[in-house]
C-alpha cells in the first residue's frame, strides 16, 4: 500500500511541476519581448510589450512559427479546459475571453432599380463608446426615395442602439446555462442584439409612417410598409449569416468581407470547439475558388489561434498571480502543461528572431 501511495505522489509532483515550468517560461517570454521592443518600455506593466508582439506576429512572426498538429492540439486543450473553467467559475469573463466585438463591422445594402421609382438604402455600423472598454453602440439608417404616382418622396431614418446591456447580460446567461455550446451562445447573443436593433427600427418606422400618410396618403404608406419589411428582413439576414457555420456557407457568402456581417466574432474562429472534431470543409465537391477559400481559412485559423493564445495566456498569468488557484486541480494542470508547451515554442521563435537581427 505505501508503494502505491509513493508513485501516486511522484506522479502528482510531476504534473504539478508544469506550473513552475509555465511561470519560468512566462518570464523568459517577457524577457524576449523587452529585447525585441525596447520602445514599448513601461514601468506599470507588460501590456505594451504584449500588444507590440501581437502586431509583430500578425505581420511576420506567423511565417516562422510552425503551427503543426501538436501545437494546435495543445492550443485546443487550453481552449477546451479554459472555456470550461471560465464558464463554471468566472462567467463574467466568458464573452471577453472567447469572443470579440468587431469594431470594424459595417454593413450596407442598396436596392436601386433602373427606373429609380422606389429605391432603398440601409446600413449598420458598430462603434465603441469613447473612453470605454466594454460599451458599444450600433448605429443604422434606412433611406428610401423615388417617384410615386407623380410625387417625389425622400425619407431618411437614423437610429442608434446601445448594446452594452445585451453584452453584460452574457454573464447571467452563462451562469444559468453553464453547459451551453458555442452555437447556442452565439445565436443567443446575436438574437438579443438583433431584437434590440429591430425594436428601435420599428419605432422609427412608426414615427415616419405618420408623416408619410399625411404627406402622400395611404397608397404611399402601403409602399413604405413594404420597404420597412425589406429593410428588416435584410438586416435580419446579416445576423443569421454571422451565426452561420463556415462549412455551410455558399460561394457568394465566401466572397463577402467578414467586416460586412460579423458583428460578434468568436475567437479564434466561430465554432472553433465544434470543429476540433468536425471537418471545416463541406462534404460537397468544391470549386477551385472554394478550395482556395478554405485553404486561406486554415491559415487564418492557425494565426488567429496563436493570437488568441497570447491574449488568453496573459489572463492566465494574471489569474495565477492574483487568484487562489488549486495547483493540483486536474483542469488547471492540463491548462498549465499545454500553455507551457506552446509558450516554449514562441520563446524559441523569439530567441531565433533576436539572434538573427
Amino acid at each position: 500500500m505505501p508503494e502505491v501511495q509513493t508513485y501516486k505522489n511522484w506522479k502528482t509532483v510531476t504534473e504539478a511541476d508544469f506550473l513552475s515550468l509555465f511561470i519560468k517560461t512566462w518570464f523568459a517570454y517577457i524577457s524576449t519581448l523587452r529585447t525585441m521592443f525596447p520602445e514599448a518600455y513601461n514601468r506599470k506593466g507588460d501590456k505594451k510589450y504584449l500588444n507590440a508582439y501581437k502586431d509583430f506576429y500578425k505581420r511576420t512572426g506567423f511565417k516562422k512559427l510552425i503551427v503543426d498538429e501538436n501545437l494546435m492540439a495543445s492550443i485546443e486543450k487550453i481552449y477546451s479546459e479554459g472555456r470550461n473553467i471560465i464558464m463554471q467559475q468566472y462567467p463574467e469573463y466568458y464573452l471577453w475571453d472567447f469572443y470579440r466585438i468587431n469594431e470594424n463591422f459595417e454593413f450596407s445594402f442598396r436596392d436601386i432599380p433602373p427606373d429609380r421609382k422606389n429605391c432603398m438604402i440601409c446600413g449598420l455600423k458598430l462603434y465603441r463608446n469613447r473612453g470605454t472598454s466594454r460599451s458599444f453602440v450600433v448605429t443604422g439608417f434606412v433611406k428610401f426615395f423615388g417617384d410615386y404616382h407623380g410625387k417625389h418622396y425622400d425619407e431618411n431614418l437614423n437610429f442608434q442602439v446601445n448594446i452594452s446591456d445585451v453584452l453584460n447580460s452574457a454573464e447571467l446567461y452563462i451562469k444559468d446555462n453553464p453547459q451551453a455550446d458555442e452555437q447556442v451562445f452565439l445565436s443567443w447573443i446575436l438574437d438579443r442584439i438583433y431584437y434590440a436593433v429591430n425594436d428601435v427600427l420599428l419605432e422609427k418606422f412608426r414615427e415616419t409612417f405618420e408623416v408619410i400618410e399625411q404627406k402622400y396618403g395611404k397608397r404611399m404608406l402601403a409602399r413604405a410598409n413594404d420597404i420597412a419589411k425589406e429593410a428588416i428582413s435584410t438586416m435580419r439576414g446579416i445576423f443569421l449569416l454571422n451565426a452561420k457555420d463556415e462549412a455551410q456557407k455558399t460561394y457568394d457568402e465566401m466572397l463577402l468581407s467578414r467586416n460586412t456581417y460579423e458583428l460578434i466574432q468568436q475567437r479564434p474562429k466561430n465554432y472553433f470547439q465544434f470543429h476540433m472534431t468536425a471537418d471545416w470543409r463541406p462534404q460537397r465537391k468544391l470549386l477551385p475558388e472554394e478550395e482556395e477559400w478554405y485553404r486561406q481559412l486554415f491559415e487564418e485559423l492557425k494565426t488567429n489561434s496563436v493570437i488568441w493564445f497570447l491574449d488568453f495566456v496573459y489572463r492566465l498569468r494574471n489569474a495565477l498571480f492574483h487568484e487562489i488557484i488549486d495547483p493540483l486541480n486536474e483542469e488547471w494542470q492540463i491548462i498549465f502543461k499545454n500553455a507551457y508547451l506552446v509558450l516554449k515554442e514562441i520563446v524559441e521563435l523569439n530567441i531565433a528572431e533576436i539572434e538573427e537581427e
